[in-house]
């Protein structure tokens, strides 16, 4: 008998469309309040759900009543606590061992160091690792969480005077350092499978570190017949050969490309890319990356992976929070934008929190990654031209652009 436990991060997660032939056999922990669970065998929405231990102990009593086939996730930050559950309950599926090295960064760069190059890298115990790691290889350095996310609480330091700056924040034990990469970096998102492939690589528009001090990012979609996406999925295949890796997963890579045109590792992810990929991919390929991955997750059935190329590719660009009481402009006035939405929810006056941290959004098409390039950078004058300033004297945002606008 089927019986399926998942730890559920999305807000707008709907597992009764994703998963209907078995709904009535889920048994959701989540993150948010989630809509249409009625017909779930168990549903709680959990505060605080990635911190605390609930989750965790209520799926191990429940298994003692009937066993589970499967347990679950779409959050980064599970994938760990899933993969203990599994092992312990003898359930298949990814491992401890192969979840904490799509984890910890250190761990993933000295595991992929096997296969493809990766930049110089060290842990760091005490500032005195940091010290000696700099007089080695030079500023710039980038120092990092170990399992954070979203570029949150990343530092590239390019001076000594950063460097003293830096320490006198308080002192993290999970930090690394690596040494700072040139060139731009893409971003390679799968979903394999027995039986099933699906492959898309897009470059992003800037660095995704820019966000935190004001820069706009998204992504430019490459056309799969182009020579360079052939490449970066190679480079993929090249990474995962290093890796203990679980018959069904979701892969999210992220690749420079320097100057001297050699690929090096930033990070891989064993989840779904965040931000606006999955949208883009729906609207290029039509495939649901978190459906297709899930379901191929519990024994579901999926539509075949595409042959095909797509007739365009696309790309996003998202404003950033401008720290100032600004509303985002209404709808840009191009066809070819497929579709624009407005962060409703992001309080005046917000500063960018992380690499997902956005005013409001655009999607565009185009014929290949050149003519989208050059639609998102219009996209973008035009957005930031038109944002909405506050009424004089009274310090609140003048108009407000609905939630949602599409075609």
């Amino acid at each position: 008998m089927t019986k399926i436990a998942v730890i559920n991060y999305g807000p707008k997660s709907d597992y009764a469309a994703m998963l209907p032939e078995v709904a009535g056999a889920l048994h959701v922990y989540s993150h948010h309040e989630l809509a249409g669970t009625e017909g779930f065998a168990h549903y709680e929405y959990v505060p605080d759900c990635e911190f605390v231990p609930y989750p965790e102990l209520m799926i191990r009593r429940s298994a003692g009543d009937a066993p589970f086939t499967h347990v679950i996730t779409d959050n980064e930050y599970d994938l760990e606590r899933a993969a203990r559950i599994r092992r312990d309950l003898g359930i298949p599926g990814q491992s401890p061992e192969s979840a904490l090295s799509f984890r910890d960064k250190e761990v993933m760069k000295r595991t992929a160091g096997k296969t493809v190059p990766v930049a110089r890298h060290a842990r760091l115990e005490t500032v005195t690792d940091l010290t000696g790691f700099v007089a080695e290889t030079g500023y710039p350095v980038v120092v990092k969480p170990v399992k954070q996310g979203g570029s949150r609480d990343i530092v590239t330091l390019h001076g000594d005077d950063e460097l003293v700056e830096f320490t006198r924040r308080h002192w993290r034990d999970d930090l690394m350092v690596e040494q700072f990469v040139e060139g731009p970096m893409y971003h390679v998102d799968a979903v394999i499978a027995p039986g099933y492939r699906f492959v898309a690589s897009s470059r992003y528009l800037r660095s995704c570190l820019g966000v935190l001090s004001g820069e706009n990012n998204g992504s430019l979609q490459l056309h799969p017949e182009e020579k360079f996406a052939a490449r970066l999925e190679e480079f993929l295949d090249q990474v995962l050969d290093a890796f203990e890796t679980p018959g069904t997963s979701a892969y999210h890579l992220e690749v420079f490309h320097t100057p001297d045109d050699r690929l090096v590792l930033c990070e891989i992810a064993s989840r779904v890319g965040g931000n606006r990929i999955p949208h883009l991919t729906r609207a290029t390929y039509g495939v649901d990356l978190h459906r297709t991955w899930l379901r191929q997750s519990v024994g579901l059935p999926v539509p075949p992976a595409p042959v095909e190329a797509p007739e365009f590719v696309r790309g996003s660009v998202s404003v950033v929070p401008q720290g100032r009481p600004v509303g985002a402009p209404p709808r840009p006035p191009f066809e070819w934008i497929d579709h624009y939405e407005v962060n409703a929810a992001l309080a005046p006056g917000a500063k960018p929190a992380n690499s997902t941290s956005h005013l409001c959004f655009a999607i565009v098409r185009g014929a290949d990654l050149a003519e989208v390039e050059q639609r998102v950078l219009e996209t973008e004058a035009w957005l930031m031209a038109n944002l909405v300033e506050p009424e004089a004297g009274t310090g609140e945002r003048a108009v407000e652009a609905p939630g949602v606008t599409t075609p």
